[in-house]
Order: structure tokens, then sequence, then C-alpha cells
């Protein structure tokens, strides 16, 4: 019989390769001592592949001792605590320490295991883990002129790479970005894959463009190239519509030439200041990561 937990698991590891790096695995253990605390600890250390073990049936001192492997403090964790806990089981601990996340929850309510749990707790861990998480992501930005090379090959690599950073800088804003895909359409065999994020914002920056430009989601292009063309602009400003709104922000490798820019607020008079292109690079990422 499949444990009540699986489901919020295979959730969490969905959302983690969109979130996170795509190209990590994650090993899942679901353990669960009886009425008393179920928990998933999530661990991405030279993962081969994603990888889910369910323990239903641990003792208490048993799971203490996996703990104690995540956090020290764990080994002095009073049962009493956790009977208390059990008693309210829409409170839940969440972490992330050394290359272990994990969720917990007292007692054995598969209730408060669900999908819509899982992308609530994994949005507030990552929001709240800046600690952890911040790193990794500096760390990325500092080494993309290494690790991705600019041009077409590593295309797919540097989409990949903005939707991260873009979940990393305003998830808490714009909910979790993803990449969709669209063809040209003067070229139906070329595919772009842009990062798309709901705007949920209720002030500031995303909210003005909300109310402005009807952004109710946010599209980023993401270009790996050195120089943008005035082509990729049209394109973009084309694409931009009601289902989406009328601004959208077009990323590449380089700040761009003023002439590049001066087209860009050509383009926004042609349309009236009725939509609108911002152009980011690398730099502007760094920045905001750092």
């Amino acid at each position: 019989m499949m444990h009540f937990a699986l489901n919020y698991a295979k959730h969490v590891n969905e959302i983690l390769h969109n979130v996170l790096w795509s190209t990590w695995f994650y090993k899942h253990e679901i353990i669960e001592v009886p009425g008393l605390v179920t928990a998933l600890l999530v661990t991405y250390d030279n993962q081969k592949d994603d990888e889910f073990d369910v323990a239903s049936e641990q003792t208490w001192s048993k799971f203490l001792q996996r703990m104690s492997r995540v956090k020290h403090d764990w080994s002095h964790f009073s049962q009493e605590t956790m009977e208390r806990l059990a008693d309210f089981p829409q409170k839940k601990m969440l972490g992330w320490e050394g290359r272990t996340i994990y969720f917990i929850r007292g007692g054995s309510n598969p209730g408060y295991w669900s999908a819509e749990n899982a992308s609530a707790d994994v949005t507030m861990l990552i929001s709240t883990s800046v600690q952890m998480h911040g790193p990794m992501i500096q760390n990325q930005v500092q080494e993309l002129e290494k690790s991705i090379r600019v041009g077409q090959e590593q295309c797919h690599e540097y989409e990949d790479f903005i939707r991260v950073i873009v979940n990393f800088l305003f998830i808490d804003h714009l909910g979790e970005a993803t990449l969709q895909a669209r063809t040209k359409p003067e070229n139906e065999g070329t595919e772009i894959r842009d990062v798309i994020c709901q705007n949920r914002a209720e002030a500031g920056f995303w909210k003005d463009l909300k109310d402005k430009y009807s952004c109710s989601e946010i599209v980023f292009e993401a270009k790996n190239t050195n120089e943008l063309t005035r082509d990729n602009l049209r394109q973009i400003y084309c694409y931009l519509k009601p289902a989406l709104g009328f601004w959208g922000f077009i990323v590449c490798r380089t700040e761009q030439h003023s002439k590049i820019h001066a087209y860009n607020r050509t383009l926004f008079k042609n349309f009236s200041q009725q939509r609108g292109v911002l152009i980011l690079s690398d730099l502007d990422f760094r920045k905001m990561v750092e």
C-alpha cells in the first residue's frame, strides 16, 4: 500500500527540479513514527537519479538518530514536545541543513501531506532559506561564463539558468517560474522557451506592471548571445498579448549597445507606450543576486 506522504514527496521532487537546478537528482526519505511524527528528508549529494524510500514503522529513537545526522540538536529533542505537536498537524517544521532539506509534521495525518501543501511548503522553505540557497546561486552566477558558453549549442542551459535565478530572486512575488515552449512565427522549426511565472504581487514594481500593463504573468526571454538584434526585440513585442500582459523582459549575456536601447525606445513609442520590454544582462542578475 502506498504511503500517504508519497504523493507529497513526488510533488516536492517536481518543484525542486523546477525551482532549483533541473540537472540535480534527489533522494526522498519518508519516515513515520506511527501516531507521533511523519517526516520527509530530501538529500541531493551525489545522487545519480531520483529515489524514494519509505520507513513507515520507525521507532522514535531511530528517528532521532537519523535527524541528529542532519542537525546535532535533534539528538536531544523531547518526545513529549513531539506528542504536543501531534495535536496540531497543521503546524510543520521546515529546514535546510547542509545538503538535506526536511519537512516534519506531528502525528500521522494524510490530509496534511497533499500536493497543495507541498507547493506552499517548498515556496516557504526556498524564500526563507537564503543562507543555504543564496551561496549556491551566487556560485553559479560567478561561474556562469565558464559553465555556459555563449551560443546556440547551450541555449537551453542558459534558459534553465535564468529560470533558476528568477525563482531565487522573485518567487515571493511571482510564484514558481517554469519554461514554456513556442515557435518563431516566421520559422515553425525553431523553438523558443520562455521563462513564465504568475504575477501575484500585491505591491511594488510587479504590482505596477500588473495594473498598468495587464501583466497577470511575467515573461522572460533568454538569449544566449552577446548581441541582441532588432528582430529579437520586434519578436518579443509582437509576442506580448492580453493572456500574458504587455510588458516583457529579454535577457542576454552582455550589456547592449546604445543603438539597441534606442531601437527599444522606438518600439515603445510605436506601440503608443502600451507595451514595453526591459533588456537585462548577466551583469544585472549578478548585481541582484549579490
